[in-house]
């Protein structure tokens, strides 16, 4: 038994919000050996023999320290015993010898904590930390740390500089919202004026349900951190955008033309982005409007932001500014071109399906494969059993990556009575995806008996390996998940599918390569193939989850091949049996098929309108006849006459050359 008492007492008026958070712990958590009297404490810890030592720390830290751990233990991970343990000795040792460290983990940030462990072990040890050693003490640096400062803030969540749903439940997520497992990080906004406005404007929004979390985290801030990297380097005094609203039009345009140089928007060091590539308007226009959007709330609520702001520089913005932005936002034409560039056909699609069960081989199995260039290797085994099928998922249901990585472990339903089997007598279910884009769009689809089987699968798979788990996810993260509740991390999936890319190096049919990193492809070809086969606008909506048709119109592939053979309906072949090729230019060609005297009793006559025949009815040898699929029985019959009349010619040649 753990008879230490607690290390410290406070008094309940103490202002500091750390002994409410230390009030609030069971009280196995609350003495300066954390571990002997926690119940189940091998489920909790890294370390199943080791406690948790907290003696000799300063009040403050130690109490931190404890709340860190449970919130660890309540997360789902372990708590970090051995980077606890390091960081307490690190601090009794700097005691010891007098050297200065901050008294609280909310005012040790990570650079500090680093330096702090470099110095205890040139002084103590005589070497230098190593990677693995600065690994073990940077975990309490990310998400413990981060719901240390969270539940410590008593004024707005949005106030601070790191903000994660994981760690601030304070943050507003929309009811279809998945559980937001990334972060964001407004704290890099560099100028002081412009900061606090973003966030100020971002919490709102989100709190009104304006904006969703995902586009404020994903979208939203790169915009501003443009604005605010291009306000650092290219812009004397950056205060003097929110000055005289006539130039601001000005501004805007040659903030348009930095956000349109792919060197500006590389996301790091080291970016290997194509900068040849021209960055589209519709990513400028982005940039352009958030700027315009944020300048137009605060003009529209002065009074507010003098009382959320203070005396900034934004007492001088006015609607003229807002507007002088939006003017510059460019309209784009929608112009409809053939474009199959998202596109995923038959010989990509057959060199993935192939290669798949490589990703959920173990480790120690090899399989071997073919790549896009027709060559053979042996890969070993990826062991992820679950990106494969969130995969083959993808391919079969066309959804995003996000609807099957978050989608519940219990996804499926019955259909309607009246669909309750297909044509061809399977199972047909209704599989709930997570939608999380669009609040109005639906989020079922009917799938087949093959989804169904791929589901199923996954479901055994989990049962299997997390027996005592009440799972929450189709998906699940495999560590760190101990109460089952968090999905298949994004990054992770985005790893195996670069890793299977590069082993298999896929490549389309006309020989150019096909990043399987870009699953929203997937997407694109089940909607084209569904459109492909004749598949109402309406019903294409509602399979693809869109609010509008003409989002789902964006998402379906003009490619050439099918649109010309959609106008002509069949194959033409030529009389000497091979196919009659047209491309977009061919327009004369095409029109014959409108014309009467081009319909022939077993085809067609491709001779331009100007020109004349001189074959007689010689049509079937001639070089611009043209048939289909529709007429061969016709001509297969005419082909037998004509055979069995050369037959009986020759027998009856022979006969009378014998008489």
């Amino acid at each position: 038994m753990n008879t230490t008492q607690p290390p410290f007492l406070r008094p309940v008026d103490d202002v500091d919000p750390i002994w409410r958070l230390w009030r609030e712990l069971p009280g196995a958590w609350q003495g300066s050996v954390i571990g002997p009297e926690v119940e189940n404490w091998e489920a909790f810890t890294e370390l199943k023999d080791h406690n948790i030592i907290l003696t000799g720390l300063p009040e403050l830290m130690a109490a931190e320290l404890a709340w860190m751990a449970h919130w660890q233990a309540q997360d789902g991970t372990r708590s970090s015993v051995l980077a606890i343990n390091h960081l307490a000795g690190i601090v009794r040792h700097a005691i010891k010898k007098d050297h200065p460290f901050p008294l609280s983990i909310r005012e040790m940030d990570w650079e500090t904590a680093s330096t702090l462990q470099g110095w205890y072990y040139a002084s103590r040890l005589g070497r230098m930390t190593n990677k693995g050693v600065r690994a073990r003490l940077r975990i309490l640096f990310r998400f413990a740390r981060l719901a240390l400062l969270a539940r410590c803030h008593d004024g707005h969540w949005w106030e601070l500089d790191y903000w994660h749903p994981r760690c601030d439940p304070r943050i507003p997520l929309s009811q279809r919202e998945p559980q937001a497992n990334y972060g964001a990080i407004p704290g890099q906004i560099t100028q002081p004026w412009l900061r606090p406005a973003v966030k100020w404007y971002l919490g709102t929004a989100l709190e009104a349900g304006t904006l969703r979390w995902s586009t404020v985290s994903q979208e939203r801030l790169k915009c501003w951190r443009r604005f605010d990297t291009w306000l650092t380097e290219c812009v004397d005094d950056p205060t003097s955008m929110l000055g005289d609203p006539a130039v601001a039009a000005g501004q805007a345009t040659q903030f348009q033309r930095w956000a349109a140089d792919p060197r500006n928007r590389l996301r790091y060091p080291g970016d290997q982005r194509d900068l040849s590539k021209k960055v589209h308007p519709r990513l400028v226009n982005d940039d352009l409007r958030a700027v315009a959007e944020l300048m137009d709330f605060i003009a529209a609520n002065p009074s507010e932001t003098r009382a959320m702001l203070g005396p900034s520089p934004w007492d001088q913005i006015t609607p003229a500014h807002a507007a002088s932005w939006f003017a510059q936002v460019t309209r784009i034409p929608h112009t409809r071109e053939f474009n199959d560039a998202h596109y995923v056909d038959d010989h990509a699609l057959a060199q993935i399906t192939a290669a798949l069960p490589v990703i959920g081989l173990p480790r120690d199995e090899q399989m071997a494969i073919t790549r896009g260039d027709r060559t053979q290797i042996t890969a070993d085994g990826l062991n992820n059993p679950q990106a494969m099928r969130m995969i083959l998922l993808q391919i079969l249901t066309g959804r995003r990556s996000s609807e099957i990585r978050t989608c519940a472990f219990d996804c499926l339903s019955a259909p309607p009575a009246s669909t309750v089997t297909g044509t061809d007598g399977d199972q047909i279910a209704r599989f709930h995806y997570a939608q999380s884009k669009i609040d109005v769009a639906p989020d079922t689809i009917l799938v087949d008996q093959e989804v169904v089987e791929v589901i199923e699968e996954q479901r055994r798979w989990i049962r299997e390996r997390f027996p005592d788990q009440q799972p929450r996810f189709l998906f699940m993260q495999r560590s760190g998940n101990r109460n089952g509740d968090k999905p298949y991390p994004y990054g992770s999936y985005a790893w195996i599918l670069r890793r299977f890319g590069d082993l298999l190096q896929i490549t389309d049919g006309q020989g150019r390569p096909v990043r399987l990193s870009h699953t929203h492809r997937f997407r694109h070809t089940r909607l084209t193939r569904l459109a492909e086969l004749g598949l109402p606008i309406h019903v294409l909506q509602r399979y693809a989850g869109h609010a509008t048709p003409t989002m789902t119109m964006h998402y379906i592939a003009a490619r050439e091949q099918h649109a010309e053979q959609a106008f002509l309906a069949t194959v033409k072949l030529k009389a000497d049996g091979t196919r009659v090729q047209f491309s977009r230019d061919d327009h004369d060609s095409m029109h014959l098929f409108d014309r009467a005297d081009r319909f022939l009793p077993n085809g067609w006559c491709l001779l331009p309108p100007l020109q004349s025949c001189d074959k007689g009815n010689a049509c079937l040898t001639c070089s611009v006849f043209a048939t289909d699929s529709t007429h061969r029985s016709v001509l297969q019959r005419q082909l037998d006459d004509t055979a069995a009349l050369i037959n009986r010619t020759q027998q009856n040649s022979r006969s009378d050359m014998g008489g």
